[in-house]
């Protein structure tokens, strides 16, 4: 592949990036990852012709990847910002102390991916086990943490969806009748 093959792909992957509205300020980085992955997967490409095709994969896939992650990070916000939300905050706290009510399997895999921000695929690597397993479990845990919110907190919200008062879980409110 010659420097100014590279080069069109660059900025088409740039174009492109653009054209699905990923923000300004992280095209570069996206575009460095697309990048990073390509290389390090090019065993993969079964033939030159599919060349686009198998970048176009992997295109999609990193900017869902880094939306993910961004969406993921389950962290809670910085006390001195504007938009800081103390009822937000106590919600955020009280589901994550429901995960930790959740049985082991479902507290590992939601503490690692919701709270730390690890992909479900890194956590199935990690584990040994399959990424089948592993989003099950995420999917029995969130069922099972909405249900409990659904059914266990009062919450009341503004017109903009923040949470203006709640009252906590029974479960986290009393963790010692939960145990047997």
């Amino acid at each position: 592949m010659d420097d100014n093959w590279q080069l069109k792909l660059y900025n088409d992957i740039e174009l492109y990036l653009q054209k699905i509205n990923v923000d300004a300020e992280i095209i570069q980085d996206i575009r460095q990852d697309i990048f990073v992955k390509a290389h390090q997967h090019i065993n993969t490409l079964k033939s030159d012709e599919k060349l686009l095709s198998w970048l176009r994969v992997i295109v999609y896939n990193t900017v869902i990847d880094h939306y993910r992650k961004k969406d993921k990070k389950f962290l809670l916000p910085d006390q001195n910002e504007e938009e800081y939300n103390e009822g937000n905050v106590y919600l955020l706290k009280c589901i994550s102390l429901l995960i930790k009510t959740l049985p082991e399997e479902q507290k590992e895999v939601m503490e690692a991916i919701e709270l730390n921000g690890i992909s479900q695929t890194q956590f199935a690597k990690m584990h040994n086990l399959p990424l089948s397993t592993v989003k099950s479990r995420v999917q029995r845990a969130k069922k099972k943490i909405n249900d409990t919110v659904k059914k266990s907190c009062f919450l009341r919200v503004d017109k903009y969806g923040n949470v203006t008062d709640y009252v906590p879980p029974k479960e986290i409110m009393y963790p010692r009748k939960l145990a047997h």
